[in-house]
């Protein structure tokens, strides 16, 4: 026997999360040094320091839900045309809760990752394969529960004491009792979120926690991670059916577009694409404190996106068109390495069963390089267009935008 895949759960800030295909921690990096001294054949002591981690999600979800949630958005409330920016994701708490198996739904262990902060989403879409939207979130710690993770969320309601639904396990680090794994006081109006440390801005028990400080002016939520050994279930109604969302979604059903560049624009529908990818990456650096085994923040400068359209045009005169809208170039002038313009771009996600529009994504400044192109015998021509945004933007829509 072993632990199949049909037993992990991810939630992520209350919501399972649908359609996963992989998700977890793959490698906790924990920066080590043996130390030494003069006289002595033998080390002394290995001394660790604040531990790195990355948390990995892959999912064939293509509707707005973990944009939602990385944004701090009730993804339940989400409408059609609702704009989510990845400049607006706040750190998120995962749980993975861990079901008993054969057909069980009863929770026997479970693992909590406080605190993820976004690194990098990219969106891959072809012909053939299903869309795939996949998210890479650091953190620096993964706790192994011997029951189940929890995740809750209070009301701020400044210095007083907040009781957990169920009671919780203790935790000992640096001989401290830690019951509450981590508290996170965010605020749903202003995007604005601080990080929480026991002794320095609360207190916790077995029963729940006390804030130190009043900061229910600057942030209206609290929200906590703790583990239980209590009994709690995960129904299988928790998964969304494809009366809701999409199971998945193939290359047929997507659209990419490209502005005219008129003043009054009209998106114009591309021919002949083979697959389209689109990563939005930053590069996150920890914020760190002396007497705090915790990162106290992570933030990061400025934002990459970057993509790839590759194409496989009909005919010459279809490639050039191409290449000339790209550089907004008349058809009777010669293109060149340097001719560049910024050219808003749309891909549209449609549920295969409606045909309605799921989500969009739209970038507003598409800088495209200028093609390569490398014929190959027995082969068809696909040429791929490269596009980076000089602003560093990716919009997502709920439906249209």
């Amino acid at each position: 026997m072993a632990i199949k895949a049909g037993q992990i759960l991810h939630d992520v800030n209350g919501f399972v999360i649908d359609r996963i295909q992989s998700a977890g921690v793959g490698n906790v990096n924990i920066p080590e040094e043996k130390i030494y001294e003069l006289g002595n054949y033998q080390t002394v002591a290995t001394v660790r320091d604040i531990p790195d981690l990355s948390f990995d999600m892959e999912s064939f979800d293509v509707t707005t839900e973990v944009e939602a949630i990385l944004t701090g958005v009730d993804p339940t409330a989400v409408v059609d045309g609702d704009q989510f920016d990845f400049a607006d994701v706040k750190p998120i708490d995962v749980i993975s809760p861990f079901k008993t198996g054969g057909g069980v739904f009863t929770i026997v262990k479970g693992i909590a990752i406080p605190y993820l902060n976004l690194e990098s989403a990219t969106y891959r879409f072809g012909v053939g394969p299903n869309a795939t939207q996949s998210f890479t979130l650091r953190g620096d710690g993964i706790y192994y529960i011997p029951g189940t993770p929890k995740f809750e969320e209070f009301v701020n309601s400044g210095p007083i004491t907040y009781n957990f639904a169920q009671t919780a396990l203790e935790y000992v680090e640096a001989g401290d009792s830690i019951y509450a794994l981590s508290i996170c006081l965010k605020d749903t109006n202003s995007n604005a979120y601080k990080r929480l440390f026991i002794g320095q801005d609360y207190t916790n028990t077995a029963s729940g926690f006390t804030l130190l400080e009043d900061l229910s002016l600057t942030y209206n939520r609290i929200h906590v991670v703790y583990g239980t050994a209590a009994a709690n279930s995960y129904p299988q109604t928790v998964h969304e059916n494809v009366s809701t969302k999409p199971a998945a979604v193939r290359g047929k059903d997507i659209d990419v577009y490209l502005s005219d560049l008129a003043s009054t624009p009209t998106f114009n529908r591309w021919t002949g694409v083979q697959s389209f990818e689109i990563t939005r990456q930053v590069n996150l650096e920890n914020d760190q404190e002396m007497g705090n085994s915790k990162n106290v923040a992570s933030d990061y400068d400025t934002a990459d996106v970057t993509g790839s359209i590759v194409v496989k045009s009909t005919d010459a005169a279809d490639l050039w068109d191409k290449i000339q809208q790209v550089s907004d170039i008349a058809a009777n002038k010669i293109v060149g390495p340097y001719t560049s313009v910024t050219i808003p771009m749309e891909v549209r996600v449609s549920d295969p069963d409606t045909g309605l529009v799921v989500k969009t994504f739209y970038v507003p400044d598409a800088r495209f390089t200028v093609p390569g192109i490398q014929g190959q015998v027995q082969q068809k021509l696909e040429t791929t267009f490269n596009f980076t945004s000089d602003g560093g933007e990716l919009l997502l829509y709920a439906g249209e935008r």
